[in-house]
């Protein structure tokens, strides 16, 4: 079994949420439905407890299938979750996968985004076996693209129709991370 704690330091713990934890999932969502509802379709002023519940439930059953890989982001000061990271469209035949991340509203601009990427990109490689990671963010996620950078991703460029937001075609940066683009001391 892939490891269920992906990076843990002072401030953070990175691992996998249980389900008795959809309440802070649930919480951290409310305080943030502004920000992550203006680039993920899934996320609505209607997001439910029991929408949290299910993400964490489904979460498990995907991860026992080798589907998705979805952590949360932990304060340890205050036990609070304070964002997520996923690895999903997951392509053994290709060793490829998709990272997808948010952080909660009020613990933005802390690079805790870019600590994720670069955790679960060491999850990926070194647990999974993966080659090649990608984080596909909207043209107008200036926020997004920034962490990608900051990650050590490599720019590909813009990607016209890549992605689909509330139905509609959406133009898209798509950036890529191999093993050799970690810092070595994360490796």
């Amino acid at each position: 079994m892939t490891s269920r704690l992906i990076f843990r330091d002072e401030h953070i713990e990175i691992r996998v949420p249980t389900e008795l934890e959809a309440p802070l999932h649930f919480e951290a969502i409310q305080a943030s439905v502004k920000e992550i509802s203006a680039w993920e379709s899934w996320c609505d002023a209607g997001y439910s407890l029991e929408d949290s519940r299910t993400y964490l439930i489904e979460s498990y059953v995907k991860r026992q299938r080798g589907l998705e890989y979805r952590f949360c982001l932990f304060d340890v000061a205050s036990g609070k979750i304070i964002g997520s990271i996923a690895l999903n469209r997951i392509v053994q035949e290709y060793k490829t996968a998709n990272i997808g991340y948010w952080i909660r509203s009020d613990f933005t601009g802390r690079s805790l985004a870019v600590t994720a990427v670069q955790a679960i990109s060491r999850f990926a490689f070194q647990e999974l076996g993966l080659t090649r990671l990608e984080i596909v963010a909207l043209a107008k996620n200036q926020r997004s693209r920034r962490v990608a950078e900051k990650s050590g991703a490599f720019d590909e460029g813009c990607h016209r129709n890549r992605l689909y937001y509330q139905g509609t075609p959406e133009d898209a940066w798509v950036y890529s991370l191999i093993p050799g683009d970690l810092p070595q001391k994360l490796v």
